[in-house]
């Protein structure tokens, strides 16, 4: 049966305590929506606990070499949390969901493990070293990131804009480090990296390589 959208609402009180979903490939970054499918029976469970509840779930990239261990597996203790956006409940009882970032957290210790993980978590805010400088980095990041639009737009002649909101350099940097072409291990330390102005500075870098890599005539 569909479910509803579940609009992320304006105001909302960060949960202490959420559902964590522990992924070998993807990490979530604030202000994302990712697409997923949720399949197996302890999942499906976390999702139907989520929506009768507070309606997060947290994504926790598992550690590299977890599969050698055995489960639990380990996985990183910063995390993206996110509120399900809409949810729809297919005839087979898997379901597919839109997650939407809202802020990054750090796991400060599990509260469940099975049949799924549940974590006590403390909200991890953002730092900005220098405004300044940043307004400075964030021009370039924007100027690469129109570039990066440009290379996959059926147009590349068109002139493009950003959305209002991607003219805050926080959010521009959380949506450039969901779409740069990096391994999850790379994304999981953008992830963790609280500075805005090395964040920034550290995408920039990485926009170059995509745009003029080296050894290119570009």
């Amino acid at each position: 049966m569909p479910r509803k959208k579940k609009p992320v609402p304006k105001k909302f009180r960060f949960p202490k305590r959420v559902a964590v979903f522990p992924l070998p490939n993807l990490t979530l970054f604030p202000e994302v929506e990712v697409p997923l499918y949720i399949f197996e029976p302890r999942y499906r469970q976390m999702l139907a606990d989520s929506l009768a509840g507070n309606k997060f779930i947290a994504i926790s990239l598992l550690r590299k070499g977890w599969e050698g261990e055995e489960e639990p597996y380990p996985s990183h203790e910063i995390v993206g949390v996110g509120y399900i956006k809409a949810a729809r409940e297919n005839s087979d009882g898997t379901s597919h969901i839109i997650l939407k970032g809202v802020a990054r957290a750090r796991i400060l210790r599990y509260t469940q493990m099975e049949p799924y993980r549940i974590a006590e978590i403390r909200r991890v805010p953002d730092r900005i070293k220098n405004s300044d400088e940043l307004q400075n980095l964030n021009r370039v990041l924007q100027g690469l990131f129109i570039q990066k639009l440009r290379f996959v737009s059926e147009k590349p002649g068109e002139n493009l804009s950003l959305p209002k909101e991607l003219e805050d350099p926080v959010i521009l940097s959380h949506f450039v480090s969901f779409i740069i072409n990096a391994g999850p291990y790379l994304k999981q330390s953008i992830l963790e990296t609280t500075n805005v102005n090395c964040r920034v500075q550290h995408l920039i870098s990485i926009l170059k390589e995509e745009i003029s890599p080296p050894g290119s005539q570009n």
